[in-house]
């Protein structure tokens, strides 16, 4: 990948471009990760939609050590964030691949958390969360507050 000099700033043009390879790499090892997680998120669908799946820990071992490598990546785009958002529309628009990279994430991240709702509706349906792992009274039925303030004197 390469991109064209910044013209815009005197100084630093190097390290800059340096730092904005150094974010395009970040995210292509970020949509890497985000489409493993959306692999097994969809395994995870397809499981839960033809009621393959008896004990949750099966769908769990799948996420295991995810969460850390998905931090570590995020930490790694943060870091060099700031060359990106120091940039004038007309720089940034010189250079698309970061901003094909920005819109891949943001696709990506939009599909995983979808299908991941889906799934959660599907396990309550399925009777496979814990009653500990369920959400209190009050945010299953949102009336019932409005009608414990409704009903005291």
């Amino acid at each position: 990948m390469s991109f064209p000099p910044d013209s815009h700033s005197t100084g630093g043009t190097n390290s800059s471009h340096e730092e904005l390879v150094a974010l395009a790499y970040a995210l292509q090892s970020h949509i890497e990760l985000c489409g493993e997680i959306l692999a097994v998120v969809q395994q995870e669908h397809q499981q839960l939609k033809t009621n393959q799946v008896e004990d949750v820990t099966q769908l769990q071992e799948a996420r295991q050590g995810m969460l850390e490598r998905l931090t570590t990546a995020q930490a790694e785009i943060v870091r060099h964030k700031d060359s990106w958002m120091t940039l004038t529309e007309v720089q940034k628009q010189s250079m698309p691949e970061i901003g094909q990279r920005l819109q891949h994430c943001t696709d990506l991240i939009m599909k995983i958390v979808s299908l991941d709702r889906e799934n959660e509706q599907l396990m309550l349906r399925n009777k496979l969360v814990p009653p500990s792992h369920l959400p209190p009274a009050e945010r299953q039925n949102p009336n019932l507050v409005a009608k414990l303030y409704k009903d005291q004197p």
